[in-house]
């Protein structure tokens, strides 16, 4: 291959993986304690995960993921109440941190736990938990995306070495939304989360707005009706969800003819 010609395929095939990496992110709704992970418009993967309990909330907005923590230890942050008979604990299958952690905020992670009891509520101190399984998978994702120091054909090794931390910088850091969004349309159903930091998000114009967002008429939409939904959702042991069609009669979306 001449020389202009290899420049030429060395800079193509650095722009397919660089458009390869930005097409991959990472959506995590509070509420839903739930994590998924987008190509596109497409859903890759789904998880349950736990967040930050009332007090310990996780932090919303937009981060990125820049580098993991393979077999990572912990180390109790000081001048915290609740660390304060803790004591460090090297990498190992009890530890808090579990098999890999990824950095997206000051001491904010997505890690693994060995303790599953709380996974899908909000039960940790500000970090994302997951299943030590689930979160393997996702950073191996991860990790096939964004140019890692790190090889993917090195992971299985480094897992066999449970007692070695290791560290993988991106070279194409995976964006992540952290979102507060209590009231979800999805597909034909509704779902209300439990409002878990009290942000005062679920009401009448939550709910239309997100009608509005998923494309319904204005016209279509009855707040008695939405009241009524809240009311049901109230009254409910955690997430609630209906059928949007045996909720709202007449609802319609945005260009649909009146029914006669």
């Amino acid at each position: 291959m001449k020389p202009k010609s290899l420049a030429a395929a060395l800079v193509l095939t650095l722009a397919s993986a660089s458009t390869a990496a930005a097409q991959l992110r990472i959506d995590i709704n509070i509420p839903a304690n739930r994590l998924r992970v987008l190509e596109g418009d497409s859903v890759l993967r789904t998880y349950r995960v736990s967040v930050g309990m009332p007090g310990h909330d996780t932090p919303d907005g937009e981060f990125t993921i820049g580098r993991a923590e393979w077999n990572p230890s912990w180390r109790p942050p000081p001048g915290r109440e609740w660390t304060r008979e803790a004591q460090f604990t090297p990498p190992g299958p009890n530890n808090p941190m579990g098999r890999v952690k990824l950095f997206f905020a000051p001491l904010y992670y997505i890690h693994g736990t060995p303790d599953t009891a709380n996974i899908g509520q909000a039960a940790s101190r500000g970090c994302v938990r997951m299943r030590n399984r689930d979160v393997i998978e996702l950073a191996r994702l991860l990790h096939h995306h964004a140019q890692p120091t790190v090889a993917p054909g090195e992971i299985d090794g480094i897992l066999r070495l449970s007692g070695t931390t290791r560290w993988s910088t991106f070279r194409a850091p995976v964006p992540l939304a952290l979102r507060y969004d209590p009231v979800e349309i999805e597909g034909d159903a509704l779902t209300i989360h439990p409002d878990v930091y009290a942000r005062s998000r679920i009401h009448t114009e939550s709910v239309i707005q997100a009608l509005l967002a998923a494309g319904y008429d204005a016209g279509s939409i009855d707040r008695q009706q939405i009241r009524a939904v809240l009311g049901r959702a109230a009254r409910a042991e955690g997430a609630y969800t209906v059928k949007l069609a045996d909720a709202f009669r007449g609802l319609r979306r945005r260009g649909d003819l009146a029914s006669n």
